[in-house]
């Protein structure tokens, strides 16, 4: 919501996917015009930059599914704590050979265009993927990018940062 509000991407041009569309954060998304589907393959094929929003243990299941509609185009950005750059270009690596991978962190004043977002390159993303990945983020607060090691660290600090 808050990258469609900054203006540097309109909701229509967002799509998302949910099993459950009767959620309240898809009615309010919906609102401001992002297109929503319960299908995961289908926003791969509409989308060049997919961001994997999810708990940790659903990444596997999440990259399984969408793993054969990955093309050379995607950039998959990862949102999800403690899953490696690694893991996620080992398993995509069996649909894609050179699958563009970027894991990020980031904290819940984005909501408001005050966040902290770290992000770091997989093997096979270029520059000019995580430059656009930094301006997406840099919409809604700070971004910057770091060693992987370093990204469980940042969560700890940025993540309890807000509330003090």
């Amino acid at each position: 919501r808050a990258v469609s509000f900054a203006g540097v991407l309109a909701a229509h041009k967002i799509t998302a996917s949910s099993p459950d569309t009767d959620l309240p954060t898809v009615s309010g998304l919906r609102k401001i015009g992002v297109n929503f589907t319960v299908s995961n393959k289908d926003t791969v094929k509409s989308s060049d930059v997919l961001f994997l929003a999810v708990k940790p243990p659903i990444i596997p299941f999440i990259l399984e599914e969408v793993g054969p509609d990955i093309e050379a185009r995607h950039i998959v950005v990862s949102c999800a704590a403690g899953v490696t750059i690694s893991s996620i270009e080992k398993k995509l690596s069996t649909f894609c050979p050179t699958p563009k991978v970027i894991r990020c962190m980031t904290n819940t004043p984005v909501i408001v265009r005050e966040g902290a977002t770290v992000y770091a390159t997989g093997t096979h993303a270029d520059v000019e993927d995580g430059k656009l990945l930094e301006q997406l983020m840099a919409s809604v607060g700070f971004c910057t990018e770091v060693e992987e090691d370093l990204i469980d660290a940042v969560t700890g600090l940025s993540g309890s940062g807000p509330a003090y």
